[in-house]
């Protein structure tokens, strides 16, 4: 499992960043078992104590976060669930060299 921890200075939010990649389990209690060759990213709130890595917010697959070079807004609905740019680049940075 490939997990980092990120600190994004412009909200002072702290995100988990999970790496899913195949034969992976993931899920709720982690029940389910990634088949496919692209890896996923999830997303934490580390606020938060629902799992080993905080409250999962969002999972994308890795192209759709290696795409532009702006933050991300991983939940429309929680003004909070948004990664600012330079945290953003940081973890496309990391994403690249994991993978």
């Amino acid at each position: 499992m490939k997990l980092k921890i990120f600190h994004d200075t412009d909200s002072s939010m702290t995100w988990a960043v999970r790496i899913v990649e195949l034969g992976d389990k993931y899920g709720l209690n982690s029940c389910l078992t990634h088949n496919q060759d692209e890896p996923l990213v999830e997303f934490y709130d580390t606020r938060y104590e629902h799992t080993d890595y905080g409250q999962f917010v969002s999972r994308y697959y890795l192209r759709t976060m290696l795409d532009g070079n702006k933050g991300v807004s991983l939940d429309c609905g929680v003004a909070d669930w948004t990664v600012y740019q330079s945290c953003m680049n940081r973890i496309r940075d990391w994403l690249r060299w994991e993978l």
